[in-house]
């Protein structure tokens, strides 16, 4: 215990002298020596017992229980006060005193000694009867309390002057409950204090923190609420304590949240338990809540993303102002966007999107997450309509609507996972794909894949650049038109409200684009006569059966392009990967495909239909 004065006072040698100088003036009345004890005789030639009598500048004490010797080196009781004599016997003033505890016991009082503070009149400071209310007096600095006997209180203190002995009565709710430090201490903690402490419902002994205010209440949610937890702004940040005053860490059920844990606005992350502010407005990585992570595990009763928990895998959350997560959503986080499963997710809720992402998104509202952070195959599988792609099944990718696209948040799931936008190459299993991801609007329109064909250049399906595979070299891609929309998302009408269909760029909204296959369309084939050198030319194409020639295009959904994705214009004999030839003309329409480049016939051997001037057929 660092205290600024001596424990016990000593009498001065010039003190000693007065008093033997006045004993041996008084000679047998006042003050006496006999056999090495001092005395006091009045002028009958009584000893006097149980007063007070001064020498010089000092009281001295007549013990009773001496005989009337001159008390040393104890306690004094005089009618309701405490003092203390010191070894010359001299009352002690201005000072700490301690005293041996004879009644130690490990488990109520383990205080060594007992402290006491013996005012300028000598008096120990008592606090006065235990039903007063704790009361503190200032000594050199530091402020300290006593019970109704004048020992100093140490350790948690009531509103009462009372120890809190029992083990576990540091956690019974009481607006008045202080901490005074160990026995060695006494004085009373303000602001942060961690106790060792023991936890009846973890059953053994826990370093907590805990908040003192300025007058040394312990700060505790004294609100009446399911989960017990109050939140106290301290030096800019946000803590919560529950109801014994204990800093909550980690995961947290909010107060007045139900006790169903399934829902993601029903938690908050309060930091580790070294630090324990609350988050608000910013990033954390962590593992869902479980029973390992979350503070308040008795009212535990499961989490809002059962798989993240269950395998203990570390994702990114975002808590806004009030500390509660960002989910089911597009936000823009300091000038990046990010997204967020859904609460309805119960198995992934609230966790940041990584990676290339299947999205169902309404404006800024993440309706569905189908894929996350797809391999190859998926997206293949995605694109060509293959796998597990069934538009009528209900199940995963049956999921697909106007409103689902790919989004791309990063490769990195422990670093950035920002949305990306614009033109994107993107690894997947060692494979390169083109991506073109919407650059304007907010939200609502940021970041989506788009689909159809941009600068008449290349196609797009959910932003993906479809292209021919290597081996094919070349490939027929369908492009259904869709409804153009306003910079809203809007569809586009005309003056009598009629929807107006048509769109095949980036502003429609809609469209459909389907990869074919190029054996299929070889099962359309059929003989169109023999060319000039016998060769017998199957192909297809639309003719007419009158004129005995090509009457028009396939149609203007229909696109050739090859292995970079170039749609391709005025083609003649574009050889394939199965040795078909393919004939597109000037207006990027495909007009015919062949199994032979030589479609021309003779004098003898005439075509059964006219293929000559195709690439002038409209």
């Amino acid at each position: 215990m660092r205290k600024q004065t001596k424990v016990v006072a000593v009498a001065s040698a010039a003190a000693l002298l007065a008093i033997g100088a006045s004993m041996t003036s008084f000679a047998a009345t006042g003050w006496v020596e006999e056999d090495g004890t001092w005395y006091f005789y009045d002028k009958d030639g009584n000893r006097v017992e149980d007063t007070w009598k001064k020498s010089g500048d000092n009281w001295y004490w007549l013990d009773s229980e001496e005989g009337g010797a001159m008390a040393m080196d104890k306690l004094v009781e005089d009618d309701d006060d405490l003092y203390y004599v010191d070894s010359n016997g001299v009352m002690v003033r201005n000072t700490w005193v301690k005293i041996v505890n004879e009644e130690q016991d490990d488990d109520e009082d383990p205080a060594e000694y007992i402290y006491y503070y013996m005012q300028s009149n000598g008096k120990a400071y008592k606090t006065g009867n235990s039903n007063d209310n704790t009361k503190f007096k200032t000594i050199d600095g530091k402020r300290y309390a006593f019970d109704g006997d004048g020992k100093m209180l140490y350790g948690w203190v009531n509103g009462q002057s009372e120890r809190i002995s029992d083990e576990d009565g540091w956690a019974e709710t009481n607006e008045d409950v202080y901490y005074l430090g160990n026995w060695d201490d006494g004085a009373m903690k303000t602001g942060w204090q961690k106790i060792n402490v023991y936890d009846d419902g973890e059953d053994e002994n826990m370093d907590y923190w805990f908040y003192f205010k300025s007058n040394g209440k312990r700060f505790y949610n004294d609100e009446s609420t399911e989960n017990n937890v109050k939140d106290k702004k301290i030096n800019g940040k946000k803590y919560g304590f529950d109801s014994r005053g204990v800093m909550v860490y980690e995961w947290m059920i909010a107060s007045g949240a139900s006790s169903s844990s399934a829902t993601v606005s029903n938690w908050q992350y309060f930091n580790n338990p070294e630090d324990g502010a609350r988050v608000t407005k910013g990033w954390f990585r962590v593992v869902a809540p479980n029973e390992d992570n979350t503070f308040n595990s008795e009212t535990y009763s499961g989490t809002f993303a059962t798989e993240h928990a269950d395998d203990e895998s570390e994702k990114w959350y975002y808590a806004d102002g009030n500390g509660e997560l960002y989910e089911g959503a597009i936000k823009k986080i300091k000038g990046k966007y990010y997204g967020f499963r859904p609460a309805s997710d119960s198995e992934k809720g609230a966790a940041m999107l990584n990676g290339l992402c299947l999205l169902t998104v309404e404006g800024d509202e993440i309706k569905d997450v189908i894929e996350e952070d797809m391999d190859a195959d998926t997206l293949n599988d995605i694109i060509d309509e293959d796998g597990d792609f069934d538009r009528n099944s209900g199940e995963k990718y049956g999921r697909i609507t106007e409103n689902t696209t790919l989004y791309y948040f990063g490769n990195d799931e422990v670093g950035d996972g920002s949305m990306r936008t614009g033109a994107a190459t993107i690894n997947l299993d060692s494979d390169s794909y083109s991506f073109l991801f919407s650059k304007s609007g907010g939200a609502e329109r940021k970041g989506r894949g788009l689909t159809g064909i941009d600068d008449e250049k290349y196609i797009y399906k959910y932003g993906m650049r479809i292209k021919a595979d290597s081996d094919d070299k070349y490939r027929v891609v369908a492009v259904i038109p869709g409804v153009y929309v306003d910079e809203n998302g809007d569809p586009v009408t005309d003056k009598d409200g009629n929807v107006q269909y048509g769109g095949v760029d980036t502003s429609s909204k809609g469209v459909t684009v389907r990869k074919l296959d190029s054996s299929a369309l070889r099962e359309l084939a059929v003989e169109l006569g023999t060319n000039k050198n016998g060769d017998t030319v199957n192909g297809v194409v639309n003719v007419d059966e009158d004129k005995k020639e090509v009457k028009t295009t396939w149609g203007s959904d229909f696109y050739l392009v090859n292995t970079a994705g170039s749609i391709s214009k005025k083609k003649t004999a574009a050889k394939d990967g199965a040795d078909w030839y393919f004939y597109v003309n000037s207006d990027k329409e495909i007009v015919m495909y062949l199994n032979n480049k030589t479609y021309k016939g003779d004098k003898d051997h005439d075509m059964e239909y006219d293929l000559d001037n195709w690439d002038k057929v409209k």
